[in-house]
């Protein structure tokens, strides 16, 4: 049981991080963070299993739970606004992979960004696209500090240089490093 539980944190760790462009800085300091009661709940789509559960955590922060088909995912959750615009920066919490000390000593967690759209109808999350991303990348090689590992690319710009990508780009159609809400699922509160 246990090791279907520390496969399946392994593979959200990959699903996740796969799907998005991770960064090794956060993106808002502890003065930046603001608090959204509204946030806190659990979110889904209707009739599906897969859900988003936040909760109040301390000095302004959330603890977050995502829920698929493949297990269960378990993150510190930053909530900031850069300009009108409200973000979510997603840290891991311990993973519990399998392996020793020396080992785990080797693996590094990843900061992601979502960009969220909390209204009165529901919760919208957008990823940064990574496919997007590189060629913004391509075009501008310095647009952001990043590197490349293992074939993807990593942010490695600080909090503040972060802040400022992330004002320029955020919405020019032309990197389309977000997408739009409206191309994305809106989830419920359930509870």
């Amino acid at each position: 049981m246990k090791a279907r539980i520390q496969i399946a944190a392994f593979y959200i760790l990959i699903i996740i991080l796969g799907g998005c462009v991770p960064s090794l800085h956060p993106l808002f300091t502890e003065n930046e963070l603001v608090f959204d009661a509204n946030l806190i709940g659990k979110w889904s789509e209707p009739n599906s299993s897969e859900y988003w559960q936040f909760s109040a955590a301390a000095n302004n922060k959330y603890d977050v739970i995502y829920k698929d088909e493949q297990g269960i995912g378990k993150f510190d959750g930053l909530l900031g606004k850069i300009g009108n615009e409200t973000f979510l920066d997603l840290f891991p919490k311990d993973i519990n992979l399998p392996g020793n000390d020396f080992y785990k000593a080797h693996l590094l967690g990843a900061h992601i960004f979502l960009k969220i759209n909390l209204q009165s109808n529901g919760l919208s999350l957008l990823a940064m696209n990574p496919e997007n991303m590189d060629k913004l990348l391509t075009q501008d090689p310095n647009a952001i500090k990043n590197e490349k590992a293992n074939g993807r690319t990593v942010l490695t710009a600080s909090t503040k240089e972060l802040q400022y990508f992330i004002r320029r780009y955020s919405n020019d159609p032309n990197a389309n490093i977000y997408g739009k809400f409206e191309e994305t699922k809106l989830l419920k509160k359930v509870q």
